[in-house]
């Protein structure tokens, strides 16, 4: 096959990928928009999953004009797909390739002497890159925030969620302890300590566990809120029955790590409030 777009030099490159993704997918494009309204197209591209999986071989790898523009353009459209780069493992490549791949969300494949391919590192899936409101303050926890989502979007999404899960487990603890030594809360501290997540949620809210005149620490649509994040822990601990299973556990792990920055600059807002 003559492969449209690819340099000379790659096409040997070509050869082997296509030959690599036609033993794995039993449909395989070439040089054909992936989207109707897409500007730009790759070497090849294939569908898994409900994701889009686009591959552009490279004679030289690199970033810049009309990909770099696609790269773009899949990010803004939060495109479920993964964009690689492929090339000969001694291809020469420039000192800034990879922070360059990495601030794009693009992957990096090459090809080695025995005929594999080795993944340098993973592309991003725009479709479940977590971008939360700019204007959220986090304090003193906003390090740990940023981390988070920072290894959300670089992949480990499971991991990432268990540790916002932690993280706004915490506060919401914290905030409890607060009211309690405060008097906001009747519940005595060590009751409040013993208590588990649920309970800490529902006495926040409780009229019946503030003190007289005062309003509950947070109001119903909050600890609305709280609960439903507090459900992502069933996300992280019980595995996926299928396919459809898991496209759907990932979609709302996304759902919920956008919650979690927003719960954590909440939870520390009404924290300052309890005086």
């Amino acid at each position: 096959m003559d492969y449209e777009f690819v340099a000379e030099e790659a096409k040997p490159v070509a050869a082997k990928l296509d030959s690599f993704l036609k033993k794995k997918f039993s449909a395989v494009s070439s040089s054909q928009a992936a989207w109707p309204d897409a500007q730009y197209r790759t070497t090849f591209h294939v569908v898994k999953d409900q994701v889009t999986m686009l591959y552009e071989v490279q004679e030289r790898p690199h970033i810049g004009g009309q990909f770099r523009v696609f790269a773009q353009w899949l990010a803004a459209q939060r495109h479920s797909a993964e964009l690689r780069i492929v090339a000969w493992h001694e291809a020469p490549t420039a000192a800034s390739l990879q922070l360059d791949c990495r601030r794009n969300g693009i992957g990096l494949l090459v090809l080695k002497e025995d005929g594999a391919f080795e993944e340098i590192f993973p592309p991003r899936n725009p479709a479940f890159v977590v971008t939360p409101d700019p204007t959220l303050r986090f304090g003193p926890l906003k390090v740990d925030v940023l981390q988070h989502l920072d290894k959300f979007n670089g992949g480990h999404r499971k991991d990432a969620l268990r540790d916002m899960c932690e993280l706004v487990e915490g506060e919401i603890g914290k905030t409890l302890v607060k009211a309690s030594r405060k008097g906001l809360c009747t519940t005595a501290e060590a009751v409040v300590k013993g208590m588990d997540l649920s309970d800490q949620i529902n006495t926040l809210a409780s009229a019946k566990a503030t003190a007289a005149g005062k309003a509950p620490p947070i109001d119903d649509k909050f600890k609305t809120d709280l609960h439903s994040f507090r459900g992502a822990r069933n996300l992280i601990d019980h595995p996926a029955r299928s396919k459809r299973d898991e496209a759907m556990r990932q979609r709302q792990f996304c759902e919920r790590m956008m919650m979690g920055p927003r719960l954590v600059a909440d939870l520390l807002t009404i924290q300052r409030k309890i005086r």
